[in-house]
């Protein structure tokens, strides 16, 4: 009789009882040393004072590449035996029925067993054949040549007369090529088979691998097929589904009810109370729910502890669900009357207890009662409450009071204005406008919320790119407002500075942003107020008052800064207003401070309306300041906001920004992508004459200048800004175009244009002194002096230029201004500053993880190498004869001998012989050298530039 050795100090050394081989099975086999048993006597033994092994902590797909390559050892003959470890539901099984998988593909015979008797493998065993036989079955497979898996899942439910089986699995590995997989919860493990494993991972005869809490992992996470896949590589999907082929659903929902069915009825209501709670909770109220005593509570709450259906959490005193998929699948098999009664009496007890309005509502909108109107109440309170922090559940409490009124009653009409409200919040801007819609046709005249009812109505038609509409809806619900100094009259003011802006009448939206936030301070709203004056700061821009717009913002600022994450939910327009006008005055890191917080409110709250604005304006702000990774990460949070939103603007804004973003990066197949981009912005904008149309167009004629078409992209950008005074265009945003025209008219030698384009933006400075549009109108001027010869002046209009966009810390257009002054200085010869500016503008293109830019400098870095190696020949020129200097300028115009001869009807060895002088008289070898000293010494013309 094979015995079984272990390390309880009080054991007297027999066999314990029942840890022998399986019955029947004893001295049925010769038996073989036991490496467990004798590694005790060698003195290796378990690990002292109840030390656990060392083990692995492994996510599940680090678990399944490393499953896969425990396999590829095999099939060269290593075994080895790997117990998974993890809780319930954290998806053991199903990287089992992976591995099982990717055996089958390689050949490895199979046998897997669920311990508590469900066959998932190959070999489902005889209806008379016991979980014990079934293990002999595999220990007798072990013995072939060939690669074998053994597998055991929920090994905790293993009998203690099984565990010599397992024991002869794991020696198996060691002489043998077998892989032996072990799954279990080592929270529910027998004292005896934990001792066992022990003494196995401590003699190296064990690997343990602990698969990470899905909480580590991803919170609330259904560990079914689909939400795996939706994180796998999909090449790997499809690999193992065709490997794999159809597959049972073994999801946790499945687990649960088998867990379930096994439970005493005090432990099943005890379980299905906290199910209805949906929250952790104190064992004295889930007794008062469940309709239980004290005693049974608790006496239940044992056996849910250790089943793992139920866990302690923090505060000590409470207890939780295991997870989120446990409560789902009991919530979900709950009779529909328990279900009622459960909830109903979770309300009773909490509104004994003086529970928060929210925690009652939870269970009111589940098991409202239509002779309870207090549960109306609870209802819209609720609502009320969480409509900004959470309006997901503010919509669910009012759907749920919806069927408890009557069309016309007391509270109707309100319950349908917040309803549409949280719809807005959550992004349903159609939702919300047909529910608005509806109600202004049936809301008789004269009612409190009519004007608020058009106020959300002008924002969801905003919201939808409808302005046309919001304007006129927004001038109604003022005039049809008793109350002009009310919190509905300052949104209406909003509403139509907005409007205004939108169709840049900046004057009346300075007037109706300033009303605003009059009526906000009176009413000491801050947040309201620093969203009114965000916006009036804007039109103090756009009208030329620069003092007065920074003034304001820097007010603005300080109201929101000052304000809690709670208050700033309830108005995150004020954010993203504030962050785009941030923007536009250069305080770039300002900017990407306030949007970055609107944004993550907006997340976490699930204000997914005013998401797509924000991210769009975190963007952009992203992309002046050079954080190209980043902007492209904000951009890709866009895309599902941009097609529930289905608002035009916000589509071709943010695919213009994608094409400027991708053209810098350049990244290998970024260039087709940003032109795809760009032409789908042009496409969207049109000719539509609203303030974002004419910048979308504006930056697209820019985009096509960038990629090498400077007579079209004059074209689009004049026809875009109206005509050669740029008329459609603020004197804000003028400088930054006559920069772009100033650039195309450079690349052709267009003198005269490039000067008036540089006159232009000056005017437009001296009227609006802003630094950052100080930029654009020095580099223009740079292009001017430039094109003129005048390279003393032109470099230090670049100098200054670099120093005006690095106050704003604009590194695309700090790098772009300096790779144009290091080629204009190459061009004049001017070597001694270029590589310094080379080095600066090497660090920004890195900086902004910008090939396009990093590229541009290793050019200019080797032009400048080039340049150090031709000789001062300059004044050698003179000693040129005419047909020589004639011959020499063609060759640095790019003629060939042959065309040369022919131009000047010489035969080709005259011309050979004349550039030959050439070549010796300025100290050359070749073309290149030549044809650079001859643009060195030429008047200036066009150089090369990247700004």
């Amino acid at each position: 009789m094979r015995t079984f050795k272990h390390d309880d100090p009080q054991h007297d050394g027999l066999p314990p009882e029942g840890v022998l081989l399986p019955t029947g099975q004893q001295g049925a086999r010769p038996a073989r040393a036991s490496h467990l048993v004798l590694s005790e006597v060698n003195g290796v033994g378990p690990l002292p004072n109840g030390m656990a092994p060392p083990v692995r902590q492994l996510r599940r797909d680090a678990a399944l590449e490393a499953l896969v390559a425990a396999l590829t050892g095999l099939k060269a003959g290593a075994g080895r035996t790997i117990a998974l470890v993890g809780e319930p539901s954290i998806g053991k099984s199903t990287l089992i029925r992976r591995a099982v998988a990717h055996a089958q593909a390689m050949d490895v015979e199979v046998a897997v067993l669920v311990a508590h008797g469900t066959d998932m493998g190959t070999m489902p065993p005889p209806s008379a054949t016991t979980d014990a036989e079934h293990l002999g079955q595999m220990l007798a497979r072990t013995g072939r040549s060939a690669a074998v898996m053994a597998v055991v899942d929920d090994l905790h439910h293993l009998s203690a007369d099984q565990i010599g089986c397992v024991e002869e699995l794991i020696e198996a590995t060691t002489a043998s090529p077998v892989l032996c997989l072990l799954a279990y919860q080592q929270s529910q493990l027998p004292s005896l088979l934990a001792a066992f494993l022990s003494r196995a991972a401590s003699t190296n005869l064990l690997e343990v691998w602990n698969l990470e809490p899905l909480s580590e992992v991803h919170p609330r996470e259904v560990a079914t097929d689909a939400h795996e896949n939706r994180r796998q590589p999909a090449a790997d999907i499809q690999r193992l589904n065709a490997i794999a082929g159809p597959r049972r659903s073994i999801d946790d929902g499945t687990a649960v009810l088998g867990e379930l069915l096994s439970l005493e009825p005090d432990a099943l209501k005890a379980v299905q109370a906290a199910a209805v709670l949906g929250e952790p909770f104190h064992p004295e109220l889930l007794s008062t729910i469940a309709g239980l005593e004290i005693p049974e509570t608790m006496a239940a709450l044992d056996t849910l502890i250790r089943l793992g259906l139920i866990r302690p959490t923090d505060p000590a005193t409470q207890l939780a669900l295991r997870n989120e998929n446990v409560e789902q699948a009991v919530y979900q098999q709950l009779e529909f009357s328990r279900r009622i009664t459960l909830h109903r009496r979770a309300e009773r007890v909490l509104a004994e207890r003086g529970a928060p309005i929210t925690r009652r509502a939870h269970h009111v909108a589940r098991a409202a009662d239509l002779n309870r109107p207090d549960h109306l109440t609870t209802l819209i309170a609720a609502a009320r409450s969480v409509l900004y922090a959470k309006p997901a559940a503010a919509a669910e409490y009012l759907h749920a009071a919806l069927p408890l009124l009557q069309e016309g009653q007391a509270h109707w009409y309100e319950v349908q204005v917040l309803l549409a409200r949280a719809r807005l919040l959550t992004g349903n801007a159609s939702e919300g406008r047909a529910l608005l819609d509806a109600l202004r046709s049936v809301m008789p005249g004269g009612q409190p919320l009519e004007a608020t009812t058009l106020a959300d109505s002008s924002r969801i038609e905003r919201r939808l790119g409808r302005y046309s509409e919001a304007g006129a809806i927004a001038r109604a619900g003022l005039a049809a407002l008793a109350d002009h100094d009310s919190a509905t009259a300052a949104a209406l003011h909003i509403e139509l500075a907005d409007y205004a802006y939108d169709l840049q009448d900046y004057e009346t939206s300075r007037q109706h942003a300033e009303t605003a936030a009059a009526i906000a301070h009176r009413h000491h709203d801050n947040i309201g107020e620093s969203n009114a004056l965000a916006q009036a700061a804007l039109a103090h821009l756009f009208t030329g008052d620069q003092t007065a717009a920074r003034a304001t913002t820097t007010r603005a600022a300080e109201l929101i800064d000052a304000t809690s994450d709670a208050t700033l939910v309830t108005n995150l327009g004020a954010a993203c207003q504030l962050g785009m006008t941030e923007g536009m005055l250069g305080l770039l890191e300002d900017a990407e401070r306030h949007l970055a917080r609107g944004a993550a409110l907006s997340k976490s709250t699930g204000q997914d309306y005013i998401q797509l604005q924000i991210l769009t304006s975190l963007s952009n702000a992203q992309l002046r300041s050079g954080s190209l990774r980043r902007a492209l990460t904000t951009l890709d949070e866009t895309a599902r906001h941009i097609e529930q939103a289905g608002n035009p603007n916000a589509e071709a804004i943010i695919a213009m920004v994608r094409a400027e973003t991708l053209y810098w990066r350049n990244d290998p197949g970024d260039l087709q992508d940003a032109l795809t981009q760009a032409e789908h912005a042009a496409a969207i904008a049109g000719n539509t004459p609203t303030a974002w149309a004419v910048a979308v167009r504006c930056f697209h004629a820019e985009f096509v200048l960038l990629t090498g078409d400077a007579a079209r992209a004059k074209w689009l950008l004049l026809n875009a800004a109206g005509g050669t005074d740029l008329p459609s265009l603020t004197t804000w945003r003028k400088p930054r175009w006559c920069d772009t025209l100033a650039q195309a008219a450079f690349t052709e030698g267009d003198h005269a244009s490039v000067d008036h384009w540089a006159q232009l933006a000056e005017t437009c400075i001296e009227q609006l002194p802003s630094t950052s549009r100080q930029g654009f109108a020095l580099r223009a001027r740079m292009r001017a002096h430039a094109l003129d010869g005048a390279i003393e002046l032109a470099l230090r209009s670049a100098k200054e230029a670099i120093t005006a966009f690095s106050a704003s810390g604009e590194r695309i257009e700090v790098c772009r201004t300096l790779l144009a002054a290091a080629e204009l200085s190459l061009h004049a010869g001017r070597t001694h500053e270029v590589a310094n500016w080379l080095d600066r503008a090497g660090i920004l293109a890195n900086q902004c993880g910008s090939a396009r830019l990093a590229d541009a400098v290793r050019d200019q870095r080797d032009r400048l190498a080039a340049h150090a190696e031709v000789p001062d020949a300059l004044n050698t020129l003179a000693s040129l004869t005419a047909r020589e200097r004639e011959i020499a300028e063609m060759v640095s115009k790019g003629m060939r001998n042959g065309q040369i001869a022919t131009t000047l009807v010489l035969s080709v060895r005259t011309v050979e012989t004349h550039l030959g002088q050439a070549y010796r008289k300025l100290g050359v070898s070749n073309r290149a050298s030549l044809t650079r000293i001859m643009l060195n010494n030429r008047t200036p013309y066009p150089p090369r530039t990247h700004g």
